[in-house]
């Protein structure tokens, strides 16, 4: 979880850990609302709701940061934002 929180600061997101769950939580401003990240460790993934489900192996908390952030932007675009 700690890299990943590394890659994710780097990408400009805002992170936090959770002290009652292993988990982290995103979100691309203060004012947006968090995506909870945890670690499945039966699957060694990241995991994160979307569209069901959302995965990322733990070997590559780069890509994983990568993908995360993609979400976030888009999630949180307004209208007219999306591209």
């Amino acid at each position: 979880m700690t890299e990943l929180c590394r890659e994710l600061a780097k990408l400009g997101v805002k992170v936090g850990l959770s002290d009652a769950r292993p988990a982290l939580s995103a979100r691309g401003a203060l004012a947006e609302r968090k995506l909870w990240i945890e670690v499945d460790l039966s699957g060694g993934t990241f995991v994160w709701p979307y569209d069901g489900q959302a995965r990322h192996g733990l070997d590559d908390p780069a890509g994983a940061a990568a993908q995360i952030a993609e979400y976030l932007r888009l999630r949180d675009a307004g209208p007219g934002d999306r591209s």
